[in-house]
Protein backbone atom coordinates (compact mmCIF):
# COMPACT_ATOMS: atom_id res chain seq x y z
CA UNK A 1 0.00 0.00 0.00
CA UNK A 2 1.17 3.50 -0.78
CA UNK A 3 2.96 5.43 1.93
CA UNK A 4 0.14 8.15 1.68
CA UNK A 5 -2.99 6.38 1.17
CA UNK A 6 -1.77 4.38 4.71
CA UNK A 7 -1.65 7.92 5.77
CA UNK A 8 -5.07 9.03 4.49
CA UNK A 9 -6.63 5.52 5.89
CA UNK A 10 -5.25 6.02 9.44
CA UNK A 11 -6.35 9.79 9.46
CA UNK A 12 -9.76 8.63 8.71
CA UNK A 13 -9.76 6.03 11.08
CA UNK A 14 -8.71 8.74 13.81
CA UNK A 15 -11.71 11.04 12.75
CA UNK A 16 -13.79 7.72 13.48
CA UNK A 17 -12.25 7.29 16.75
CA UNK A 18 -11.27 10.36 18.71
CA UNK A 19 -15.12 11.92 19.03
CA UNK A 20 -16.27 8.10 20.02
CA UNK A 21 -13.31 8.06 22.49
CA UNK A 22 -14.16 11.71 23.75
CA UNK A 23 -18.01 9.91 24.92
CA UNK A 24 -16.03 7.20 26.67
CA UNK A 25 -13.91 9.29 28.72
CA UNK A 26 -17.13 11.79 29.33
CA UNK A 27 -18.87 10.76 32.61
CA UNK A 28 -22.40 11.96 32.74
CA UNK A 29 -25.30 10.84 34.95
CA UNK A 30 -28.91 11.15 33.80
CA UNK A 31 -31.84 9.36 35.82
CA UNK A 32 -35.03 9.40 34.99
CA UNK A 33 -37.42 8.64 38.63
CA UNK A 34 -40.78 7.58 38.07
CA UNK A 35 -43.24 6.27 40.96
CA UNK A 36 -44.27 2.82 40.64
CA UNK A 37 -46.53 0.80 42.96
CA UNK A 38 -45.84 -1.82 44.89
CA UNK A 39 -46.94 -4.73 42.49
CA UNK A 40 -44.55 -3.41 40.01
CA UNK A 41 -41.03 -4.10 42.87
CA UNK A 42 -39.59 -7.32 42.18
CA UNK A 43 -40.45 -9.52 45.65
CA UNK A 44 -36.92 -10.18 46.39
CA UNK A 45 -36.62 -6.34 47.08
CA UNK A 46 -39.97 -6.42 49.15
CA UNK A 47 -38.39 -9.35 51.35
CA UNK A 48 -36.05 -7.53 51.98
CA UNK A 49 -37.54 -4.20 53.94
CA UNK A 50 -40.71 -6.39 55.34
CA UNK A 51 -38.81 -7.38 58.69
CA UNK A 52 -38.41 -3.58 58.87
CA UNK A 53 -41.70 -2.73 59.14
CA UNK A 54 -41.92 0.66 57.59
CA UNK A 55 -44.61 2.47 57.45
CA UNK A 56 -44.27 5.12 54.87
CA UNK A 57 -42.15 3.76 51.66
CA UNK A 58 -41.97 5.13 48.47
CA UNK A 59 -40.55 2.97 45.16
CA UNK A 60 -39.28 3.75 41.90
CA UNK A 61 -38.26 2.98 39.15
CA UNK A 62 -34.81 4.64 37.79
CA UNK A 63 -34.09 5.04 34.59
CA UNK A 64 -30.32 5.57 33.40
CA UNK A 65 -27.27 5.97 31.22
CA UNK A 66 -26.33 2.42 32.38
CA UNK A 67 -29.64 0.93 33.39
CA UNK A 68 -32.83 0.51 35.23
CA UNK A 69 -32.67 -0.28 38.95
CA UNK A 70 -35.51 0.05 41.33
CA UNK A 71 -35.34 2.22 44.48
CA UNK A 72 -36.97 2.76 47.57
CA UNK A 73 -36.96 5.72 49.62
CA UNK A 74 -38.04 5.92 53.68
CA UNK A 75 -37.18 7.14 56.59
CA UNK A 76 -36.39 5.43 59.91
CA UNK A 77 -35.66 6.92 62.86
CA UNK A 78 -34.63 10.53 62.31
CA UNK A 79 -32.42 9.28 59.01
CA UNK A 80 -33.65 9.52 55.31
CA UNK A 81 -33.05 6.25 53.32
CA UNK A 82 -32.74 5.22 49.85
CA UNK A 83 -32.16 1.83 48.80
CA UNK A 84 -31.38 0.41 45.10
CA UNK A 85 -32.14 -2.66 44.07
CA UNK A 86 -31.23 -4.73 40.96
CA UNK A 87 -34.10 -5.55 38.55
CA UNK A 88 -34.43 -8.91 40.26
CA UNK A 89 -34.58 -7.14 43.53
CA UNK A 90 -31.03 -7.64 44.24
CA UNK A 91 -29.49 -5.15 46.62
CA UNK A 92 -26.80 -2.67 45.36
CA UNK A 93 -26.77 -0.30 47.98
CA UNK A 94 -27.54 1.97 50.66
CA UNK A 95 -27.69 6.08 51.20
CA UNK A 96 -27.98 7.22 53.82
CA UNK A 97 -28.90 11.61 53.66
CA UNK A 98 -26.10 13.30 55.80
CA UNK A 99 -25.93 16.74 56.34
CA UNK A 100 -22.40 18.83 54.91
CA UNK A 101 -21.27 20.04 58.62
CA UNK A 102 -22.28 16.74 60.52
CA UNK A 103 -18.67 15.39 58.67
CA UNK A 104 -15.30 15.03 59.88
CA UNK A 105 -13.64 18.57 59.97
CA UNK A 106 -10.51 16.45 58.04
CA UNK A 107 -12.95 14.81 55.78
CA UNK A 108 -14.92 18.04 54.91
CA UNK A 109 -11.32 19.52 54.34
CA UNK A 110 -9.86 16.51 51.78
CA UNK A 111 -13.32 16.65 49.89
CA UNK A 112 -13.92 20.89 50.04
CA UNK A 113 -9.82 20.69 48.66
CA UNK A 114 -10.94 18.24 45.16
CA UNK A 115 -13.80 20.59 44.44
CA UNK A 116 -11.31 23.52 44.47
CA UNK A 117 -9.28 22.21 42.44
CA UNK A 118 -12.44 21.73 39.47
CA UNK A 119 -14.39 24.21 40.47
CA UNK A 120 -13.78 28.23 40.64
CA UNK A 121 -16.72 28.36 43.17
CA UNK A 122 -18.98 25.59 44.45
CA UNK A 123 -22.16 24.47 46.79
CA UNK A 124 -22.51 21.14 48.10
CA UNK A 125 -26.69 20.46 47.40
CA UNK A 126 -27.19 17.01 48.46
CA UNK A 127 -24.50 14.69 50.62
CA UNK A 128 -25.38 11.20 51.47
CA UNK A 129 -23.33 8.54 53.00
CA UNK A 130 -22.97 5.39 50.56
CA UNK A 131 -22.52 2.00 51.44
CA UNK A 132 -21.97 -1.50 49.01
CA UNK A 133 -21.12 -5.19 50.30
CA UNK A 134 -23.24 -8.07 51.94
CA UNK A 135 -27.06 -7.93 52.10
CA UNK A 136 -27.89 -8.98 55.51
CA UNK A 137 -24.94 -6.24 56.58
CA UNK A 138 -26.44 -3.56 54.55
CA UNK A 139 -29.75 -4.70 56.72
CA UNK A 140 -28.00 -4.19 59.71
CA UNK A 141 -27.29 -0.44 58.97
CA UNK A 142 -30.82 0.13 58.13
CA UNK A 143 -32.31 -1.99 61.37
CA UNK A 144 -29.30 -1.02 63.86
CA UNK A 145 -27.79 2.40 62.65
CA UNK A 146 -24.13 1.42 62.92
CA UNK A 147 -21.40 1.29 60.99
CA UNK A 148 -20.05 -2.16 59.60
CA UNK A 149 -16.20 -1.82 59.00
CA UNK A 150 -16.44 -4.66 56.34
CA UNK A 151 -19.16 -2.36 53.80
CA UNK A 152 -17.32 -0.09 51.33
CA UNK A 153 -18.35 3.48 52.99
CA UNK A 154 -18.31 6.46 50.64
CA UNK A 155 -19.75 9.76 50.35
CA UNK A 156 -21.95 10.73 47.23
CA UNK A 157 -22.48 14.44 46.83
CA UNK A 158 -24.40 16.87 44.49
CA UNK A 159 -22.71 19.83 43.76
CA UNK A 160 -23.04 22.89 41.68
CA UNK A 161 -19.61 23.84 40.30
CA UNK A 162 -19.14 27.28 38.44
CA UNK A 163 -16.28 27.08 35.97
CA UNK A 164 -15.52 29.15 33.43
CA UNK A 165 -18.61 30.90 31.82
CA UNK A 166 -20.63 27.37 32.72
CA UNK A 167 -22.18 26.68 35.98
CA UNK A 168 -23.16 22.38 36.15
CA UNK A 169 -24.02 20.22 38.60
CA UNK A 170 -22.04 16.97 39.03
CA UNK A 171 -22.32 14.08 41.49
CA UNK A 172 -18.75 13.38 43.39
CA UNK A 173 -18.46 10.26 44.85
CA UNK A 174 -15.60 10.86 47.72
CA UNK A 175 -13.91 7.50 49.82
CA UNK A 176 -14.14 7.90 53.56
CA UNK A 177 -11.17 9.33 53.72
CA UNK A 178 -12.30 12.25 51.65
CA UNK A 179 -10.66 10.89 48.34
CA UNK A 180 -11.93 11.56 44.87
CA UNK A 181 -13.30 8.34 43.42
CA UNK A 182 -15.60 9.16 40.60
CA UNK A 183 -17.26 12.79 39.36
CA UNK A 184 -20.43 12.39 36.86
CA UNK A 185 -21.97 15.53 34.99
CA UNK A 186 -25.46 15.38 35.94
CA UNK A 187 -27.25 15.74 32.64
CA UNK A 188 -30.85 17.08 32.82
CA UNK A 189 -33.57 17.13 30.37
CA UNK A 190 -36.86 19.51 30.39
CA UNK A 191 -39.39 16.86 29.30
CA UNK A 192 -38.13 14.16 32.31
CA UNK A 193 -38.90 14.13 36.07
CA UNK A 194 -35.73 13.84 37.72
CA UNK A 195 -35.31 13.48 41.32
CA UNK A 196 -31.66 13.65 42.89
Amino acid sequence: MPKQTLMTTWFRILLLVIPLSGNIRAQEKFEKESRIGEKEVPTQALLFLAPLNLSKVKWYKEEGLNGTSIEVKFKAGKARYSVEFDTLGRVEDIEIEADWDDLASGLRDSIAASLNNHCIQHKVIKVQRHFKGDEAELFSIIRDGKNIPSLTHQYELIVRCNQEHQVDQFEYLFSDTGQPVSRSKIVFRNSSHLEY
